[in-house]
């Protein structure tokens, strides 16, 4: 039994060789010669059993009616491999990006698809392995834009591996296929794991949790109000007191200019765990209106908030020891 996987195993492995190779990725792919395949179904086997039964026949009674339908049947049978194999050949098929998301999440991949102006392609079906499939037509000199589905395992950028696009009309006789690798930059975060924060306390090495580091307390400005025992001198409007319009305080939505930093050294785990606990401690502090900083082994983001540094963040984690992970192409 092992044998025998070892042995499917390595045979796998020579036919993604040799599919990248002679199918590398790509943006675009127009169908033609080198990326059709077509071989006969089982519908087909027994059309071609019942040909060469037939011609046997005719053979030995010298039968004229049965050699003419033999070779009428066999006529129809090359022209549906050559309408199956036309079905595809000249169809163009294109990547278009889609929305990053976690790992774990389904993504809707856009994919373009254009027919040649006097070509149509008829009962396409379209899917990745081990994800929903979908079947579509193509009208001649028309393309149209469709969601594929696929649920994507691995953080980095997304991968879907091959696309299989296959078809068996007109007759179902032939099975004609391609393998297409198309190109993607849609990124590809961390599961986000929902936990409690954890902070360190100042240089020792205790640590705090679901606490900051410092509050500034002046980011959302509310207007002014009067004055009264107790507010911080930070917060007086000096200008407003210098116009002679009495003692004003200025007064803030709440401290959500809390900063702190998110630190590799206070997540636990391995590469992924700490990967998935960062990222969820990055949505939360931005969802709060923190001003977070992230802090890995080899990189580091000072404290901000806005929505490029969250995709700064975000961005580090899906890259961060990628070589690491397997099934990883960047």
């Amino acid at each position: 039994m092992a044998r025998q996987f070892a042995i499917k195993r390595l045979f796998g492995h020579r036919w993604q060789r040799w599919l990248d190779r002679r199918l590398p990725a790509t943006r675009t792919m127009v169908l033609g010669h080198r990326s059709i395949f077509i071989v006969p179904t089982r519908i087909g086997l027994l059309y071609l059993a019942l040909v060469v039964l037939l011609l046997v026949t005719a053979i030995n009674y010298q039968n004229s009616l049965i050699y003419g339908m033999t070779f009428w049947l066999f006529s129809i049978g090359l022209s549906a491999m050559y309408l199956t194999f036309r079905n595809l050949k000249g169809l163009s098929i294109s990547s278009r990006e889609a929305i990053n998301g976690h790992v774990g999440q389904v993504f809707d991949i856009p994919l373009r698809l254009a027919a040649m102006p006097r070509r149509e392609h008829l009962s396409l079906w379209l899917q990745y392995p081990d994800n929903p499939g979908q079947q579509l037509s193509i009208h001649r000199g028309e393309s149209d834009t469709f969601p594929l589905s696929y649920r994507c395992h691995q953080r980095g950028y997304l991968s879907p591996g091959r696309l299989l696009l296959e078809s068996r009309f007109p007759l179902g006789l032939f099975r004609a296929w391609s393998w297409i690798k198309l190109d993607f930059s849609t990124l590809v975060y961390p599961y986000p794991e929902k936990s409690p924060f954890v902070f360190r306390s100042g240089d020792g090495d205790g640590e705090l949790l679901g606490a900051t580091l410092e509050v500034r307390g002046e980011q959302d400005f509310r207007g002014l109000r009067q004055y009264q025992p107790g507010d911080s001198m930070r917060q007086i409007a000096w200008k407003q007191l210098a116009r002679g319009k009495g003692l004003m305080t200025k007064d803030f939505d709440s401290d959500e200019g809390a900063s702190c930093w998110l630190d590799w050294a206070n997540a636990r785990g391995d590469l992924e765990p700490r990967l998935s606990q960062l990222c969820g401690w990055v949505l939360e502090a931005h969802q709060l209106g923190w001003q977070y900083g992230l802090r890995l082994p080899t990189q580091e983001l000072a404290p901000a908030h806005s929505e490029a540094h969250l995709g700064a963040c975000l961005k580090i984690l899906a890259l961060f020891r990628l070589d690491e992970a397997t099934g990883t192409r960047r």
